[in-house]
């Protein structure tokens, strides 16, 4: 069964560093396990959506959970899916623009723009909608 998971996470100090190893070993071994998604990061906080098959992904979660480079590992989404959205990234990021921030205003109004306060009915759209934005890397 083909899922997608979406969660949100604090970081530690000096996530940039830890931005960039997440990405390198998404890129290295999310191809082998088949996963495929998106990795926001904004102002200390990550939001990520995974996609896969559904004990892959189950496994990959609980290994994010111990990760220590994220704390308060929380999901907002989990569902069977029946395709991918997000067939060709093996993990993709944003980089943040006032275009992509207004996009996330949107689904944020009136609140401060925290990914780890994203209401759990809006990650799969806030997503969707920014994708359509100019300024992604594809890992």
């Amino acid at each position: 069964m083909l899922i997608r998971l979406i969660y949100v996470s604090r970081c530690r100090a000096r996530a940039e560093n830890d931005l960039a190893q997440i990405l390198d070993w998404s890129r290295r071994v999310n191809p082998d396990l088949g996963v495929t998604g998106v990795l926001l990061y904004l102002d200390e906080a990550y939001m990520q959506y995974l996609e896969g098959e559904e004990y892959t992904v189950d496994r990959l979660f609980e290994s994010i959970r111990r990760d220590t480079r994220h704390r308060g590992v929380t999901p907002l989404e989990r569902r069977e899916i029946p395709k991918r959205a997000f067939p060709e990234w093996t993990m993709a990021t944003l980089e943040w623009s006032d275009n992509t921030r207004n996009i996330f205003r949107s689904f944020a109004p009136g609140r401060k723009l925290d990914l780890y306060a994203a209401d759990p009915s809006t990650g799969a759209p806030l997503i969707r909608a920014l994708v359509r934005a100019p300024g992604w890397k594809l890992m």
